[in-house]
C-alpha cells in the first residue's frame, strides 16, 4: 500500500490506477458469481433504496451457497465522462470502508465490487456488503420515526455517533453524507446500543485548511435531519468535543456558527428546535 493509495493517508488520491478495479473477498467468489448470474435475484419486493443512479437489495444467498444474507448495490454513472480517471463510486466506497476499519469504526462487511467501462468511459458498477441482522436505521430516530419518543436510546445512538465521527475528523476524514438513514443501529436498551456506518461512497481525507468547514458540514447533516431540541443538540456538540478536543471550535463557537449554517443559498438553524419531541 503507498502513500497515495493508503486509505487514511492525507496525500491519498482518487486515480483508478492507484486501486483494483475489482475484489473479492477470500471464500466469496462461488457466492459473488450467482449473484452476477441471476440478476433476477434482484427483485422490487427486496429493494431497500431506489434513489440518485443507485439501486440496492437484500438477497439471501440459497443455502448450498452458505445461505447468508447480503446487499448488492448496482450503480448507473449518470455523467459517463466524470470517471475516466476517477474511482467508481463502489472502488471509492471500498477505500473509504477500509478507514473505518483501521480505526475501528463499526461499519459493513464488503464482499464484493466491480466494474464495468468502456475506453474508460463508466458504463455501471456494483459493490456488495453484509447485510446487518436486527438493525434499524437512524431515520427512526428522526420526527416521525419508530424510535423517536424513546429517549435514551435517541439520546445513545447521537453519542455513539458523536464518537465515531470525532475519531474520523481527527484523522481528517470528511463524511459528508452523515444522514442518519446512513447509520444502522440494533439494541433493546441504551446500554446494548451498537451503531455501523453503511454507505461511505462520499467519504474523503480534508486538507487541513478546509477541514473547518468539512466538521462543520458533518455536524450540521445528522442535526438538520434528527431536528433534536436544543438541550439535545448542544449535548451532541458538546459530546463531539468531548471525543475531540483539538477540534478548532469552542463549544460557542460550533453552535454560533451552526445556529447560521448556509446551504443551499438558506441559512439552516439546525441548533434550535424548541417544539421537537
Amino acid at each position: 500500500m503507498g502513500v497515495y493509495s493508503d486509505p487514511l493517508s492525507p496525500k491519498r488520491l482518487p486515480l483508478r490506477w492507484l486501486y483494483p478495479r475489482k475484489y473479492c473477498a477470500e471464500g466469496f467468489r462461488k457466492q459473488l458469481a450467482y449473484l452476477r448470474a441471476h440478476p433476477e435475484l434482484r427483485r422490487d419486493a427486496d429493494k431497500l433504496s431506489d434513489r440518485a443512479g443507485k439501486q440496492v437489495w437484500k438477497i439471501t444467498l440459497p443455502e448450498e451457497l452458505g445461505g447468508r444474507t447480503v446487499v448488492y448495490k448496482s450503480c448507473k454513472g449518470k455523467k459517463l465522462w466524470r470517471y475516466i480517471f476517477d474511482l467508481a463510486p463502489p472502488a471509492r466506497e471500498f477505500r473509504n470502508y477500509r478507514a473505518l476499519y483501521a480505526l475501528g469504526i463499526p461499519a459493513a462487511e464488503v464482499l464484493a465490487y466491480g466494474e464495468t467501462r468502456f475506453f474508460g468511459f463508466l458504463i455501471r458498477s456494483f459493490i456488495v456488503t453484509g447485510f446487518i441482522e436486527g438493525t434499524g436505521n437512524g431515520c427512526d430516530f428522526m420526527p416521525g420515526g419508530a424510535a423517536r419518543g424513546d429517549l435514551g436510546r435517541r439520546r445513545r445512538f447521537c453519542e455513539l455517533l458523536v464518537t465515531h465521527l470525532a475519531t474520523l475528523h481527527r484523522h481528517w476524514f470528511f463524511h459528508k453524507a452523515l444522514h442518519p438513514r446512513n447509520v444502522l443501529w440494533r439494541g433493546a436498551t441504551p446500554e446494548e446500543m451498537e451503531i455501523f456506518f453503511i454507505d461511505m461512497a462520499r467519504g474523503r481525507i480534508s486538507p487541513e485548511e478546509k477541514m473547518r468547514d468539512a466538521i462543520l458540514f458533518d455536524l450540521y447533516t445528522p442535526l438538520r435531519d434528527l431536528e433534536l431540541p436544543t438541550e439535545e443538540s448542544c449535548a451532541f456538540l458538546a459530546g463531539y468535543l468531548k471525543h475531540f478536543p483539538e477540534a478548532p471550535f469552542t463549544q460557542e463557537q460550533l453552535e454560533t456558527e451552526l445556529r447560521a449554517f448556509l446551504r443551499h443559498e438558506k441559512i439552516y438553524n439546525v441548533i434550535d428546535h424548541p417544539q421537537a419531541r
